[in-house]
């Protein structure tokens, strides 16, 4: 029987995710689409009702009384980030790790949010 090669695919895409340690990480193509590096400074939101999380350059948005994050070389945006996130739209324990995937950009006023929606977990 000869030898087949395999087709690996990127397995995540564009998306964020918040593991059971509560860190939020950007996936490595979420980063590309998104035009981040290393240490650019971001600001993330929670859309508590939609179950949504937003993330957006601080250069590009002047959001009053936000607090920037920056990802580290492997794209997570820090514990106390995903702690807060996850005490906001209510995640527990069994909920985690969580997957968001990205659903494009949405216009809150004067800010053009990059949005990720909770995937249901498949548990």
């Amino acid at each position: 029987m000869p030898f087949e090669p395999l087709q690996i695919a990127s397995r995540g895409g564009v998306a964020l995710s918040i593991d059971r340690l509560r860190r939020i990480r950007l996936s490595t193509a979420a980063m590309k689409e998104l035009g981040l590096t290393t240490f650019t400074p971001v600001v993330v939101s929670v859309d508590v009702e939609n179950k949504r999380l937003g993330v957006v350059k601080q250069e590009l948005a002047r959001v009053p009384n936000a607090s920037v994050v920056r990802p580290d070389k492997r794209g997570y945006l820090g514990v106390a980030t995903g702690k807060l996130a996850v005490d906001k739209l209510a995640l527990s324990e069994a909920d985690l790790p969580a997957k968001f995937a990205y659903i494009g950009r949405v216009d809150e006023g004067a800010v053009f949010w990059e949005t990720f929606e909770l995937v249901a977990n498949k548990r």
